[in-house]
């Protein structure tokens, strides 16, 4: 990713053939069922200690609601451009569109103008 850290992405939902017992213990955990083993058991008891962590849970909290906030603009985004494309295609029309979200036609028009910008 050019930033010269390495990176590792687990899937907890996918196939366990061929992976080692920590790691296939360790996405167990992930699924949330008990911690086996010490690998397992030593990751458990850091989160626990992170979760008791005043600064952490301030730091988590911070970082979920941006999260949530990002995700909705996301979602709000694709509504719109999903409008976009409907009045673009003259299958929907612009105040149905806007009444469709709860903005004026003006309003509107000027948040299509930005997601053509963006």
């Amino acid at each position: 990713m050019g930033d010269e850290t390495t990176k590792i992405f687990l899937n907890s939902k996918g196939r366990r053939e061929g992976i080692d017992r920590d790691l296939a213990a360790l996405l167990d955990y992930i699924e949330g069922k008990a911690p086996k083993g010490k690998f397992t058991e030593t990751f458990a008891s850091a989160v626990e200690t992170a979760k008791e962590n005043k600064e952490m849970k301030v730091e988590y909290m911070t970082y979920y609601m941006e999260l949530r906030r990002s995700e909705e603009r996301g979602r709000e985004e694709g509504r719109l451009e999903a409008l976009k494309s409907l009045v673009a295609a003259n299958l929907l029309s612009l105040k149905d569109a806007a009444a469709a979200v709860g903005m004026s036609e003006d309003h509107l028009k000027e948040r299509f103008q930005k997601l053509a910008t963006n």
